[in-house]
């Protein structure tokens, strides 16, 4: 093996693994955020159940008239740093897609020139597909990971525009329904659609989880 192949199969596996790692990382950034979305919708619909009369028992109202105003400014304070908190996850979910995408522009970059005779000679440095292959399936992944977080991020303007209208005293804000709420939830949880995505044309069967396989394959990587 020459020196530029061996090159371009240490370089085209280091990007693998680094796509391999991010998509790791968007799994666990997105755990994270599952449990402060659960924490953050759960002060939402307890802090809209507060200011009912009914959720009071009547001896404690005479006492302290205002306990339900305090509550719920309680409960919004911390609701504001939950918003922040979730804000962040997506933020760091959205790094890991760039570092997706950054990796497969390096897939390219370790290509010969179009049109140049190194191309004709260039011997593919992947056991399982060509560099572009793999390259184009890459820009297809962050697209499907994009998606997965637009959806996410629709969800936290949401909740966030509920803890907004809390603060303002409004009722014209729309109430989180809390079933709604738990099959939004069950998205960011089982993720449906995501690792079956496919990522060539319609009359292709490959899928995300097949992507992974790939990786997998590529690198010698076991299930850990």
């Amino acid at each position: 093996m020459s020196v530029q192949s061996a090159n371009a199969e240490r370089h085209s596996r280091a990007a693998l693994m680094d796509i391999y790692k991010a998509e790791r990382s968007w799994d666990g950034w997105n755990s994270d955020g599952l449990a402060i979305a659960n924490d953050l919708i759960n002060l939402v619909l307890q802090a809209h159940n507060s200011q009912e009369p009914s959720v009071w028992h009547p001896s404690l109202l005479p006492q302290f008239p205002d306990l339900a105003e305090k509550y719920l400014d309680a409960t919004l304070v911390e609701g504001k740093k939950k918003v922040e908190q979730l804000e962040h996850k997506i933020s760091m979910m959205n790094r890991q897609i760039e570092r997706m995408q950054s990796a497969g522009e390096s897939l390219l970059k370790l290509l010969p020139p179009m049109g140049s005779l190194a191309l004709d000679t260039f011997q593919q440095p992947l056991a399982m597909g060509s560099l572009q292959w793999y390259a184009d399936l890459t820009f297809r992944v962050c697209d499907v990971y994009r998606e997965a977080v637009d959806m996410r991020t629709e969800h936290v303007e949401e909740i966030k525009d509920s803890v907004t209208m809390l603060e303002l005293g409004s009722q014209l804000g729309r109430r989180l329904d809390s079933d709604e709420q738990m099959v939004k939830l069950s998205c960011w949880l089982h993720s449906p659609g995501l690792k079956n995505a496919l990522l060539l044309d319609s009359n292709s069967s490959l899928m995300l989880s097949d992507y992974d396989d790939l990786l997998k394959t590529e690198l010698g990587i076991e299930e850990i």
